[in-house]
């Protein structure tokens, strides 16, 4: 009878240090991408979203929790958990942006874990290196928003799937029902990553045969939480709900999608990174599909992960546009272990090792531009309502009016109107969309003489972005310059301020 060689103490040796340099590696890579999610919260201005947020999450208990039964609520777990957060940090730019960069941190390792567990370790260690210096998912986790919390619930969602099906383990099955549960309400869109589960455990039953019955209870307890969701989305799709973004085609769909994914925004020259991370991406498909049979099902899981949140999203956009990328980002992290599964085969490939790295190099070398800018710029990179309330409290006077257009940017100057002292105390006034017939501008005339006639300076405070959907023949601030004349005027990014003295009795 044979007797087993016990292994060489060499051997071992040579295992562990290769075992403490990886976690070494992955200790770095989650280091580098905490400080890029946890430094300079404070260093850009809210947008108009976050301070409209943070303004409800100041409201009552009741008002908040009624937001799980509005329709158009895209996430109203958010809500509530910003409200309560507010409640316990404050409402400056570092507090209600910290949660959303915890969030972030910690997507780091679960990435990690989810390649790991899929692809093996090699693919682990490059999928959270290519998250740590995500451009998009720096934005995001760095944002009063709940779209860095979406990637790490949708990470963690997969991964304890993978985990309960595999070990048949009822703590994961648990697990797995509540992290699903709580994705659903952070944003409604995270209905088709499990759509896509759902197609998974369908397409590969045979493997979980023996855990029917859990697989029947688990599917009962996330359709029920589901269910108020469906019934407001279902309005929605349908076109009962209004909605302002624009229509877009299939193929301008994904090409956008790739763009802000690979850079975050649209810039010429650094646009074909997008490409790189597509052949990336492809590649690692290819591994799966093509030279791993065994692991096929694996592979067209993350695909389709990757795949359903953008296609999905731009089906229902048919009917009423609701397609925007960043309710998508829930497909951000297959779609970055596609592209680690990729590297990874290239590294072990005839090809050698050469091409891999040079390829992953030039990845980091492109990323580091929209890295580098993503809110550590000195040039306003958000809409900068800071600096623009800033300008107009250094300069504003007794018995000025502000006129906020359109109507619903007023959230903006009740959030920093409440960190500057000296908007305070002033009127403050919106006129109502020109969309309606009835809305001319002898109406608005009327309104605004019926409530400020006795004041003759204005402030108008204005999105020149949004102003054309709401007032598209600039009836406002042209009916201001013809009646009265310009005293100051500024324009911070996204943001103009312009004062105007009107002639008494106007």
């Amino acid at each position: 009878m044979s007797r087993a060689i016990p292994p060489r103490p060499a051997d071992d040796s040579l295992r562990a240090l290769g075992s403490w340099l990886h976690y070494c590696v992955l200790a770095a890579i989650v280091a580098i991408g905490s400080y890029l999610r946890l430094t300079m919260l404070g260093e850009q201005s809210l947008w108009f979203d976050e301070a409209d947020i943070v303004v409800r999450a100041q409201r009552s208990w009741s008002d908040v929790l009624s937001t799980f039964t509005v329709q158009g609520e895209n996430g109203p777990l958010y809500n509530a958990l910003l409200a309560a957060w507010v409640r316990i940090a404050g409402i400056s730019e570092v507090a209600v942006r910290f949660p959303s960069a915890v969030a972030g941190v910690l997507a780091l390792p679960a990435i990690y874990l989810l390649a790991k567990r899929l692809a093996g370790s090699q693919a682990g260690l490059i999928a959270a290196g290519l998250l740590a210096i995500s451009p998009y998912h720096i934005w995001y986790s760095q944002e009063a928003k709940m779209y860095s919390i979406v990637v790490l619930l949708a990470i963690l969602s997969t991964l304890l799937l993978v985990e309960a099906l595999t070990t048949a383990r009822r703590p994961y099955w648990v697990a797995y029902v509540v992290v699903t549960t709580l994705m659903f309400y952070t944003h409604v869109v995270t209905v088709l990553i499990f759509g896509v589960q759902v197609l998974f455990v369908l397409a590969t039953y045979r493997r979980w045969k023996s855990q029917s019955r859990a697989l029947v209870i688990v599917g009962a307890a996330l359709t029920l939480p589901y269910l108020p969701i469906a019934l407001w989305a279902l309005q929605v799709v349908g076109g009962e709900v209004t909605t302002w973004h624009s229509d877009t085609s299939l193929i301008g769909a994904l090409k956008g999608i790739a763009i802000r994914f690979a850079t975050f925004r649209s810039d010429p020259e650094i646009e074909f990174r997008a490409a790189w991370l597509y052949f990336l991406a492809a590649a690692g498909a290819a591994a799966w599909l093509v030279f791993d049979r065994r692991r096929r099902p694996v592979g067209l899981l993350l695909i389709g992960l990757a795949a359903a949140p953008v296609i999905g999203l731009w089906i229902v956009s048919l009917r009423n546009s609701v397609f925007s990328d960043r309710y998508t980002i829930g497909a951000l992290p297959a779609y970055l272990t596609l592209i680690a599964v990729g590297l990874a085969y290239l590294g072990r490939s005839r090809l050698g090792v050469v091409p891999a790295v040079l390829i992953a190099t030039t990845l980091v070398s492109y990323t580091w531009v929209p890295v580098s800018n993503v809110n550590r710029s000195d040039i306003a990179q958000k809409e900068d309502w800071r600096g623009a309330y800033e300008r107009v409290a250094e300069r504003a006077q007794p018995d000025e009016v502000f006129l906020m257009h359109p109507g619903y940017m007023i959230s903006t100057l009740a959030y920093y109107g409440q960190r500057n002292d000296r908007l305070g105390g002033h009127p403050v006034g919106t006129i109502p969309s020109f969309a309606p017939d009835w809305m001319t501008r002898e109406v608005m005339v009327d309104m605004l003489r019926d409530e400020f006639g006795r004041f003759t300076r204005f402030w108008l405070i204005e999105s020149p972005d949004r102003v054309p959907f709401e007032d598209p023949n600039q009836e406002l601030s042209t009916w201001l310059g013809e009646t009265g004349e310009i005293l100051y005027q500024d324009q911070v990014n996204g943001v103009r301020v312009t004062l105007y003295e009107l002639p008494p009795g106007w």
